[in-house]
């Protein structure tokens, strides 16, 4: 999960984000929600895709027969030990699996460890073997099969995404209801960000435009004094903004020179990790982690979190990133059209990078020529 601040140019904040909510996790069945056949992809995973099931062993039971292995008869009660590291909900770790839930035999709800059993193996079979097409396209993709002569449910059970059968039951066509264009599940104007924008002197930023946050997001806490997060851009003090962005940049950098400067240099993380190599990296970890450096850092409450390696520059070069990329966001929109630095992803993960200058000068050719009246909202989404 990821946030991510986005810059919204122009009054209709609302309707320039609406194109891009993910249908998923907000529900909204509007204009931007399309059907997409996924019926030869599935049917290409159905028949290549293998399938785990437990099988006897010995003549104890019927040779051969095949069994799911998330049968309740797999589960059984987690010894003292495992008990302690099971909890509610399911997963795994320690090399135990688990799940909890009502086993409905008047115990509970309760954990239960995975296991096979002694005189029971592993198999791996292919999926059509033991699964029928439906059947594997509802339990993966989760579309739900409609039956022959009758209409996808599109308010409740077929909301987002069904599977037509014909009269045989065999399936017709397998449809996903999404949004492709999807880039945020949630937003707030401001919030992590609060008073983004620094505001010049005597302009105090509201305008009138205290009335579209409130609209929009009743929870919205408006900025401390001097500060906005939905201005003109008239109103920006863009070179304070800079000089702001240039002074806390050159205390980061002072704070991490004091802290590491006593000690080696610190060598970087993806050095240690290529020394150890593939199924070392616990090893790896101990070693970065080890560091007298690092050590140091994760000492100091303002130092714990920094990544060592933005620091590997000279002090003038991380103050003038900061200063170049003080008002830029991570995503822009322009006339309902989203430009965006890379493609935000769970956890922070953003592929397909744009080279930072490169975005600055799209950054800034985007915004630059806009007249000092233009409404601009920062937005923080989250994905």
């Amino acid at each position: 999960m990821s946030h991510f601040t986005v810059l919204v140019i122009g009054d209709n904040v609302e309707e320039q984000l609406a194109p891009f909510h993910e249908f998923e996790c907000t529900g909204i069945d509007n204009q931007y929600i399309q059907e997409i056949d996924q019926t030869e992809e599935a049917r290409e995973a159905y028949n290549t895709n293998t399938t785990r099931r437990y099988k006897h062993v010995t003549p104890k039971f019927p040779l051969g027969k095949l069994y799911d292995p998330y049968l309740d008869r797999f589960y059984r009660e987690p010894t003292t030990e495992e008990q302690k590291k099971v909890g509610l909900g399911s997963g795994c770790g320690d090399g135990i699996s688990w799940t909890s839930k009502d086993w409905g035999d008047g115990r509970g709800y309760r954990a239960k460890v995975h296991f096979l059993p002694e005189g029971w193996e592993e198999v791996e079979v292919p999926t059509k073997d033991v699964k029928m097409f439906s059947e594997y396209i509802e339990g993966w993709y989760g579309h739900v099969p409609v039956k022959f002569g009758r209409k996808p449910d599109l308010s409740k059970k077929h909301k987002y995404g069904y599977t037509l059968l014909d009269a045989n039951g065999e399936v017709i066509k397998t449809v996903d209801r999404t949004n492709p264009n999807s880039k945020w599940d949630f937003y707030q104007i401001g919030r992590r960000w609060n008073g983004f924008f620094m505001l010049k002197p005597n302009h105090d930023g509201t305008l009138g435009t205290a009335s579209l946050i409130c609209k929009m997001d009743p929870d919205y806490k408006s900025p401390e004094a001097g500060r906005a997060d939905q201005c003109l851009k008239g109103d920006i003090d863009l070179e304070g903004m800079r000089d702001e962005a240039g002074q806390k940049a050159a205390d980061r950098y002072d704070l991490f020179t004091s802290l590491t400067a006593p000690h080696p240099p610190i060598v970087p993380w993806d050095t240690i990790r290529t020394k150890h190599g593939d199924g070392h990296i616990d090893a790896a970890r101990e070693e970065y982690h080890d560091q007298p450096g690092v050590k140091a850092l994760h000492a100091n409450k303002d130092a714990a979190w920094f990544e060592t390696e933005e620091f590997a520059c000279s002090r003038e070069e991380y103050i003038d990133k900061a200063r170049k990329t003080a008002i830029s966001t991570f995503a822009v929109i322009k006339d309902s059209v989203w430009y965006e630095r890379g493609s935000m992803g769970w956890w922070g993960i953003v592929t397909d990078e744009k080279d930072t200058n490169e975005w600055q000068d799209k950054f800034f050719s985007l915004i630059n020529d806009l007249p000092d009246n233009t409404l601009l909202t920062l937005v923080d989404c989250h994905i």
